[in-house]
């Protein structure tokens, strides 16, 4: 067990906690918060809280035998548990167990914590990983269209693939669609500076303009999709309303955000744009819980539930469509493999484990959505929620 060495980690949807999730236990989750203080200081301090989130693991190691005392060992070392020695968040979560051993710099600042059990405690993963850890934003522009890779702290300039024409201008000169505008002269007046000419159009040059900007907007959303291709990141848009509502009516990018940024992303301070893009994701992620909680109580009494042990039994069976967890409560206790019942209170044993980290497991396992919601909208004030597939 010695021999496996850290493997840096990227948490940045549900999905990519699978490998993890799959593991056999014993599990060994710590969560550290990482100090601001000087780089000399910081070093010196983030070695010390290790030592003493390590410590704390020691009682429940135990009951694992030879098993846990090896994963602690495993994980003693500070220095041991970063792949390159350099700190990229605020916080440091480490999974251990047996065939795993993963290391993820978190963006929030975490309080301390060391869970040993069947299972990885990722509760403090969800919030990052529900409201997707990474997004884009494509700034639509005449003059410079941009696209931006984005987490909570970073905003980063993406190139658009090759041939791809990002200012309006350059793409008109280069690449005017089919259906250009039919300018006619037709004979006119026999007097005059323009004698015998009359210049017409078949439509406005508004009409033409937009036209013609509907195709350069096309061509931009085709190299949306290819530099995105197989990504499921979330797509802001930030510009102007009725560039917007143009993208909006020729988008392909199946991941499209349904809240935008408002305003000419060129007219934006430095890190307004990201600033305001974060809160459009803020919405949408609001939004999706509002929607969950209408279908739970459409559903309630038959379809939906928030009794404990309903919820973790339905959890291991696959049928747990969408999954509410408190942002704050717990309850620990034991789930039965062999019988399929719940015990919902602390043992003392090396089963014992947050029921609601075990149920949000097993819903991401088998394909169901997870959201973290505030405590004081879980219905009835209830630890979790569900909406069952059948």
């Amino acid at each position: 067990m010695n021999t496996l060495k850290a493997e840096l980690a990227e948490f940045q949807s549900v999905k990519d906690l699978k490998p993890i999730l799959a593991a056999q236990g014993p599990c060994l989750s710590l969560y550290v918060g990482l100090s601001s203080a000087s780089p000399a200081q910081s070093a010196k301090m983030n070695a010390l809280e290790w030592k003493e989130a390590v410590r704390r693991a020691e009682p429940k190691a135990k009951q694992y035998g030879t098993q846990g005392r090896e994963l602690l060992e495993s994980v003693a070392d500070w220095e041991a548990v970063l792949p390159d020695g350099k700190a990229r968040g605020n916080s440091l979560a480490v999974f251990r167990s047996p065939d795993q051993f993963r290391v993820a710099w978190l963006d929030g600042l975490l309080p301390s914590r060391a869970v040993v059990g069947p299972h990885f405690y990722i509760r403090p993963l969800l919030p990052q990983v529900t409201r997707h850890a990474v997004f884009d934003i494509l700034a639509l522009s005449q003059n410079d269209v941009r696209m931006l890779r984005c987490t909570s702290r970073s905003a980063e300039e993406v190139a658009f693939p090759g041939g791809v024409k990002t200012s309006f201008e350059d793409w008109m000169n280069t690449a005017k669609p089919d259906h250009a505008s039919n300018n006619m002269e037709v004979g006119g007046p026999s007097t005059g500076s323009m004698k015998g000419v009359i210049s017409t159009t078949s439509t406005t040059d508004r009409e033409d303009r937009g036209e013609f900007l509907a195709h350069f907007f096309g061509q931009i959303d085709r190299g949306v999709n290819e530099a995105l291709r197989s990504k499921s990141e979330p797509l802001v848009l930030a510009g102007v309303d009725h560039q917007l509502s143009l993208y909006r009516s020729i988008n392909s990018y199946p991941h499209l955000a349904q809240e935008s940024v408002q305003g000419a992303p060129n007219g934006l301070k430095a890190g307004e744009m990201h600033a305001r893009a974060l809160e459009a994701m803020a919405k949408c992620y609001r939004k999706k819980v509002d929607g969950v909680l209408a279908e739970y109580n459409h559903k309630a009494g038959g379809g939906a539930s928030n009794r404990l042990k309903d919820i973790v039994t339905a959890a291991h069976e696959g049928r747990v469509l969408t999954l509410l967890v408190s942002d704050s409560l717990e309850s620990t206790g034991v789930f039965d493999q062999a019988t399929h019942t719940v015990k919902a209170r602390e043992t003392g044993g090396s089963e014992d484990e947050d029921l609601i980290n075990n149920a949000a497991t097993q819903t991401i396992l088998h394909a169901g959505q997870v959201y973290v919601v505030q405590n004081g909208r879980m219905p009835n004030g209830a630890p979790l929620a569900a909406v069952f597939r059948f």
